[in-house]
């Protein structure tokens, strides 16, 4: 018996001398790590809509989507300001793509420009979807001002609308496009309230 309790009783010391200093580990960075997470989301931010310097955040945005099914791919919005001044938005969209959901970064502003777009989290298949990522792929729908509604092409494009699919990625295409139409559709929303005085924003 006793032959049993001594290394028993020495690994449950360790196991809690390890433990206590994870936990205090965690205390004393867990207010680093958010300052940090922080300042990388408001510099992505600032990368998709390049013009704005600061940046409010749309309160309620599920009850904005609520009867529009395209819309609940809108995760967060953001109003990005210069002096004070609304420059256009920047989206969080998720949606699903081949291997699982796609987080999308859409900057729009407000002549309905695309500014920005980045893939911020996938688990497409590496060498297919995972293309989608790529500066080929994305620079299709960057600085483009759609008159109607993106759409997905193989092969040659006639209208700037017209998104040229990944090569083999078909889904995962049509997510990241689907994403960046629901951001503009969203910034269309966003607008109307905003003339109505409806559009509720707080600090970040």
């Amino acid at each position: 018996m006793g032959s049993i309790l001594k290394p028993a009783t020495v690994l449950f010391l360790v196991c809690l001398i390890v433990t206590c200093g994870l936990a205090l580990t965690y205390n004393l960075t867990k207010d680093k790590i958010g300052e940090r997470a922080a300042l990388d989301a408001e510099n992505a931010r600032k990368e998709i809509l390049s013009d704005a310097d600061s940046f409010m955040k749309v309160e309620n945005i599920e009850d904005i989507a609520e009867h529009r099914t395209e819309l609940k791919l809108i995760k967060e919005a953001y109003v990005g300001l210069k002096a004070e001044k609304e420059l256009g938005y920047v989206f969080l969209v998720v949606n699903k793509g081949y291997g699982g959901d796609i987080s999308v970064m859409v900057g729009v502003d407000k002549s309905r420009k695309v500014t920005g777009v980045k893939i911020v989290k996938h688990s497409e298949t590496p060498g297919l979807g995972s293309k989608a990522t790529d500066k080929a792929f994305l620079s299709q729908l960057v600085d483009i001002t759609p008159k109607e509604g993106l759409k997905v092409v193989k092969g040659q494009k006639g209208k700037p609308e017209e998104i040229n699919a990944v090569s083999g990625a078909t889904v995962t295409s049509k997510a990241v496009v689907g994403a960046v139409q629901a951001a503009l559709d969203m910034s269309v929303e966003l607008d109307k309230l905003e003339e109505s005085g409806e559009l509720k924003k707080s600090d970040i």
